[in-house]
């Protein structure tokens, strides 16, 4: 084993890692907008209605940026890819710092979302390429620091400035972490798709902090193999859904998003200054605060235990923990609303949202909030990756709009309560999905990890054979 110094991938998975502080901030941005719309402060004459679609059509807007990510990544690079995401991302936040058009803020959102769905599918790409199998998976993990960071950002300051300010903070989130990517090498792997060695090796040596040029060849002709092969079997979109052989890893992924987004993580994000408003005897932007120190707190954390834990322990104690914690909270509201307990009752209990919150926080922090993403990224050759990739954060997408669209209508329908358990049925079911579905990637390279899918379809291949000739 070569001498290397891991440098160059700490400060370049950093500073990639930064761009989901926009996204974070753009997904908690509604939380201190919207009580501006309600006081007049914004000086917007918006609906409740027309509210609800600003903090969906983001999601929404992710949708194409999905697509884009997957082109741009495959033929301009990821390095390319990841500056581009910032230019509809400074185009939206500036419309919203000047506009008082909820149409306009339409558009906005939207091109907010695109910006973040162009990140969600190529830096975890990023990250998974250029990162060891040892420091992958904490590095994964920083993508829900720099989320954290984002919403923090939001939540501590957005309350207490004018909504000017609060829409200039996230317009400058969008230059800085352009700004701070300039220097970050390409994936060597997005060089080896094109045959070019030459630079591959350049930055494998650079990503890797090694002069010993024999390891390096020997790294680099077993990845370049790995590529052709893989490029070799180039597949389209209906045969990623079709073949045999990518089934398994489709099946998991989307069970993982289904887990990661409809236990309503951007909902609460989105709406938690009004949660907290309906509930806590802590005031919203207080408790909002809070729950912003404490998301960042466990993002840090849980890079930390990424190192030490497997994948599958972490979503299993993150999958039951976040059930209790919705389960907690929507008994709350169960007894505000439906049993309507008296006010000394309520009173002694109004803790239980900001402990359910705070606990869900954390614990989805730790692993459903961000493992999904490495999985995804880990599980497909890189022949589909960028495809596969797209197709699962286009899904997220619309598992998103659905959340934070129905979130509204689902509370004022049939209570907060059914929202909340409507999260824990997800997360309780998900507990199962990971025990019997679910493998373990932790200390294996890419390479072992496909292998390892590949091993499991030729095993089903053989026996349907077997079965067929008997």
């Amino acid at each position: 084993m070569a001498k290397t110094n891991r440098k160059v991938q700490y400060f370049a998975g950093l500073c990639v890692s930064f761009a989901f502080t926009f996204t974070g901030a753009a997904i908690s941005w509604p939380s201190p907008a919207i009580p501006k719309f309600k006081n007049g402060e914004a000086n917007i004459d918006i609906s409740d209605a027309q509210s609800s679609w600003v903090v969906s059509l983001a999601a929404l807007g992710a949708f194409p940026g999905c697509y884009l990510g997957k082109v741009l990544s495959e033929r301009a690079g990821r390095r390319a890819t990841i500056f581009s995401a910032a230019v509809p991302g400074f185009l939206g936040a500036g419309i919203i710092l000047f506009t008082k058009i909820p149409e306009l803020m339409y558009v906005a959102r939207i091109l907010i979302g695109i910006a973040n769905g162009i990140t969600a599918v190529v830096t975890m790409i990023y990250l998974t390429e250029i990162a060891d199998k040892e420091v992958r998976g904490a590095l994964g993990m920083l993508v829900q620091v720099m989320n954290n960071l984002g919403s923090l950002a939001v939540y501590g300051i957005g309350p207490f400035v004018s909504y000017t300010a609060l829409n200039s903070i996230v317009l400058f989130i969008s230059v800085f972490y352009a700004v701070i990517c300039l220097w970050v090498p390409e994936s060597p792997y997005f060089h080896l798709t094109y045959g070019r060695l030459a630079a591959a090796r350049k930055e494998f040596m650079t990503i890797k902090g090694t002069k010993d040029e024999v390891w390096v060849d020997e790294q680099l002709e077993t990845m370049r193999l790995h590529v052709q092969e893989s490029m070799e079997n180039k597949t389209t979109f209906k045969e990623l859904i079709t073949n045999l052989k990518y089934r398994k890893a489709i099946y998991i992924i989307s069970g993982l998003k289904v887990l990661q987004y409809m236990t309503g993580s951007l909902a609460i994000q989105s709406y938690l200054e009004i949660i907290f408003r309906q509930s806590s005897s802590i005031s919203g932007p207080f408790a909002s605060i809070v729950y912003g120190f404490v998301q960042l707190g466990a993002g840090i954390g849980a890079t930390f235990l990424a190192g030490y834990f497997g994948r599958r322990i972490l979503m299993l104690t993150s999958s039951f923990g976040v059930a209790v914690a919705l389960t907690i909270v929507g008994l709350y509201f169960f007894l505000q609303d439906f049993v309507q307990v008296s006010p000394k009752t309520l009173s002694s209990i109004s803790s239980l949202p900001l402990i359910g919150v705070l606990s869900f926080n954390i614990l989805y922090a730790m692993g459903i909030g961000n493992l999904p993403y490495i999985m995804q990224a880990e599980l497909f050759p890189i022949n589909v990756k960028a495809m596969a990739s797209s197709a699962a954060t286009m899904m997220a997408c619309i598992l998103n709009f659905f959340v934070t669209k129905s979130y509204q209508g689902i509370k004022d329908g049939l209570g907060h309560y059914t929202v909340f358990w409507s999260f824990a049925s997800i997360a309780y079911a998900g507990i199962f999905f990971i025990y019997f579905f679910v493998p373990e990637t932790k200390g294996k390279s890419l390479e072992e990890v496909q292998d390892n899918m590949r091993i499991k379809i030729d095993e089903v291949e053989r026996l349907n054979k077997t079965e067929n000739n008997a």
